[in-house]
């Protein structure tokens, strides 16, 4: 379901021209996943290695592995990095909650974080998916998928502090423009 967020443009999200510009610096991508990094080893009182599979500053992408655990940390810089977030969690609620292909699993489940974040599990995915942008400002959009030996709170934990590490250096999108 995470490609529907990625376009979320084409998702029904509206279209506004960015009022500002935010560069993302070249060294965006280490810096991403030297946090993220960081944060899984510390979660999990491991060494973890580190692979940068995509380098480009709008669209980090890194894999973690350590202690039998796997993450794929994806980075984008976005305008509309909650609109993503919200037509994420908007459409896993219309595909699998009360109705004929109900799956308890696929929907949504907040994360209490930090203020101006918002942030959600679904754990049949094992995928948190979060932003830091709003409705008028440009932001990040974060996603992190877990595989491997973590399960249950010990995999939403160690998911939620890779994303916050993420989120902390992870270049934003520009702000969108004041509709007319």
């Amino acid at each position: 379901m995470v490609c529907c967020g990625v376009a979320a443009g084409g998702c029904g999200g509206a279209s506004s021209s960015p009022s500002t510009s935010s560069a993302a610096p070249k060294n965006a991508a280490q810096l991403v996943c030297a946090g993220a990094r960081t944060a899984a080893a510390s979660a999990l009182h491991r060494a973890v290695s580190l692979t940068i599979a995509d380098r480009d500053p709008s669209n980090v992408e890194c894999l973690l592995r350590g202690a039998g655990t796997r993450l794929d940390v994806v980075a984008q810089q976005s305008a509309q990095a909650w609109t993503q977030w919200d037509t994420e969690q908007v459409h896993q609620d219309q595909a699998y909650g009360p109705s004929v292909n109900h799956q308890a699993g696929q929907i949504p489940q907040a994360l209490d974080t930090s203020a101006g974040i918002n942030a959600a599990w679904v754990p049949a995915q094992r995928l948190l998916f979060a932003t830091n942008g709003t409705q008028s400002k440009g932001g990040s959009y974060i996603t992190v998928t877990v595989s491997g030996r973590r399960r249950g709170r010990a995999e939403v934990a160690l998911a939620n502090a890779v994303m916050l590490a993420a989120l902390k250096v992870a270049p934003k999108g520009p702000n969108l423009a004041p509709p007319s």
